[in-house]
């Protein structure tokens, strides 16, 4: 390798390192607080770097909420081993997580693709409240206890 080369090469390592470091960052959410969102499946997408199920939930005026949940990349569900199709578009399940902050989310929000990307809110799930009710870690990204109910006796599907 060149000189030229290494430079360029190390240049963009570090270039990207903060943006990597930023997008794993737990100071992009809100971890006050879990958030407990409950509706329908529109979407269940296994894409890198993460996951994400888009979920329509109903608000108490009768007005819907799309929230996009991030989860685990496609090749950690891969281990998870999870079929295809172990959610579905008009399951109902609940998601447990941490909020993106605002001045964030509006940022992640990709124009160029907007009809596909288009939703409310964005979380990171911890916590996912299977159609059946069995509770599965989804990401221990953030604060997954805080989701978690000491008393509660079901285990938790991993």
């Amino acid at each position: 390798m060149t000189k030229t080369t290494a430079a360029w090469t190390a240049a963009a390592v570090l270039a990207s390192a903060g943006s990597l470091a930023a997008h794993h960052s737990l100071v992009l959410f809100d971890t006050s607080a879990p958030v407990w969102v409950k509706g329908v499946v529109v979407r269940f997408e296994r894409i890198n770097p993460h996951s994400r199920i888009f979920v329509d939930q109903e608000t108490g005026d009768g007005q819907v909420r799309t929230w996009a949940v991030d989860g685990p990349a496609r090749f950690q569900l891969l281990g998870m081993d999870l079929a295809d199709d172990f959610l579905k578009a008009g399951d109902v399940i609940e998601v447990c997580g941490f909020t993106m902050k605002e001045e964030v989310a509006a940022r992640r929000a990709r124009p160029e693709v907007a009809d596909a990307n288009r939703f409310d809110r964005f979380m990171n799930g911890n916590l996912l409240v299977m159609p059946d009710g069995r509770k599965r870690f989804w990401s221990d990204y953030g604060h997954l206890s805080q989701c978690l109910d000491p008393n509660d006796p079901e285990p938790l599907l991993r």
